[in-house]
């Protein structure tokens, strides 16, 4: 393996041949590997919706504090490099080579006794790996899809949380909150400080439950703890207040007012890491203020890009719309996936604009555009056109509006990354 597109593209191979088996494959890789996660000092977040967000937030609280850091995410929106960081910056191309060369022998040797392990798996793994070669102080790692038989599931972190619960993969996790809340809730471990963040009622007695019978000491967040003293379109200011503690007068650099609750949930995990590593008030709120999470709320020019993939998401991007954006003067650029709550998100989207625009992410599990357009049109957008490319529905969008207009784009978190990538060629000049 000589090139970081060879290492990447034997990571995608993997999801033709991997099989999932509980935690079963994970640990026996691992095993081959070395255990890398037995010495990493690591948070590990789960949830529906602001898990990335809170992830990010803590770790740039982190890194402000002068340690090393590592952050597993997913999905990555451009490259495959950014699901791995390490001192907020992803994985060098050359690293990333290495590290598959050095443990793609591993997976084949476990595939040849009949363990075939998936690209997600092995993803977080090579995370593993690159964060113990790294030397991290401490590794953020953010649950892929629910908690209890997630890849992740392994480690044995300082302290863990579970951000807001909604119906999502409802297919894998449940068709009930409190069906997903457990699935969430499996990453307790006993013993491990957890933070419940604020969630509907139903799903936090369910992990507060689990929290109690794994002896775990929660705490939980009611929402009161992050109040917003002004706000704008880019950022705000928000005091904080999480028992004892009180940081006043902060900045958060992500908008949106579900970036509060996701803000405080990442601010009550540093607050439980700081009984390890020095974190002093000042990082705190250097992390807050510098904190960057690519495509949420993500303005780039006249264009803003927001990954909501979910009614409950969906929910929290039109509320920042009402506030900032008048749908006289926006156009709307969607396209999601068809085995995600299309209605619920039509629903909420449709009169947000005055023009709406769809196409198909380019996943196999996308939505045609057509037919995205006709469920808009049954929830009452009255303008849609529909379109066959991304860089076509970006340009067709671009032209709809007006001097003054914005493009909301929305609906998928792969669609968001080829868009990102398009909005950087046309920055510069490609």
């Amino acid at each position: 393996m000589k090139t970081a597109q060879e290492a990447v593209a034997y990571i995608h191979s993997l999801y033709a041949t991997g099989e999932k088996h509980g935690l079963d494959n994970m640990r026996a890789l691992l095993a081959r590997l070395g255990d890398p996660q037995a010495g990493l000092a690591m948070a590990h977040v789960a949830g529906t919706n602001g898990k990335g967000s809170t992830c990010a937030t803590l770790e740039a609280i982190l890194r402000a504090a002068g340690l090393r850091t590592g952050l597993y995410t997913s999905p990555y929106l451009q490259r495959y490099n950014e699901r791995i960081r390490i001192d907020g910056e992803p994985i060098g191309d050359e690293a990333l080579t290495a590290l598959v060369r050095d443990t793609a022998p591993a997976v084949e040797a476990l595939a040849a006794q009949g363990t075939c392990v998936t690209e997600f798996e092995y993803g977080t793994a090579l995370a593993l790996c690159a964060f113990a070669r790294a030397q991290v102080d401490v590794a953020v790692i953010e649950v892929g899809l629910g908690g209890r038989l997630d890849p992740t599931n392994v480690i044995r972190p300082l302290v863990c949380a579970v951000t807001a619960v909604g119906m999502d993969h409802m297919q894998l996790l449940g068709d009930t909150i409190e069906q997903i809340a457990a699935e969430k809730a499996g990453i307790i471990k006993p013993g491990v400080p957890v933070v419940i963040a604020r969630m509907d009622e139903r799903a936090r007695r369910v992990i507060e439950r689990a929290a109690k019978m794994a002896h775990a000491p929660a705490l939980v967040l009611t929402g009161g703890e992050a109040v917003c003293l002004s706000d704008g379109a880019r950022k705000q200011r928000v005091r904080f207040r999480i028992g004892d503690f009180c940081l006043d007068e902060a900045e958060l650099a992500l908008p949106g007012a579900h970036q509060l609750d996701n803000a405080a949930c990442a601010l009550a995990c540093a607050l439980r890491l700081r009984e390890r590593f020095d974190i002093p008030d000042d990082a705190l709120r250097a992390g807050l203020a510098c904190v960057r999470w690519p495509g949420r709320l993500e303005w780039m020019g006249n264009v803003l890009l927001d990954g909501a993939h979910n009614p409950q998401g969906v929910g929290a991007l039109c509320a920042y719309l009402q506030k900032y954006l008048d749908p006289a003067r926006t156009v709307l650029l969607t396209g999601m996936l068809a085995d995600k709550d299309v209605t619920g998100m039509c629903a909420q989207l449709a009169d947000r604009a005055r023009q709406v625009v769809t196409v198909a992410p380019p996943v196999p599990r996308a939505m045609d555009a057509q037919e995205l357009a006709e469920r808009l049109r049954q929830a009452g957008a009255a303008r849609v056109t529909p379109c066959e490319g991304v860089r076509e529905a970006l340009e067709l969008a671009r032209s709809l509006a007006a001097p003054g207009d914005v493009v909301v784009c929305t609906g998928s978190l792969y669609l968001i990354g080829v868009l990102r990538t398009l909005l950087e060629e046309r920055e510069h000049g490609v």
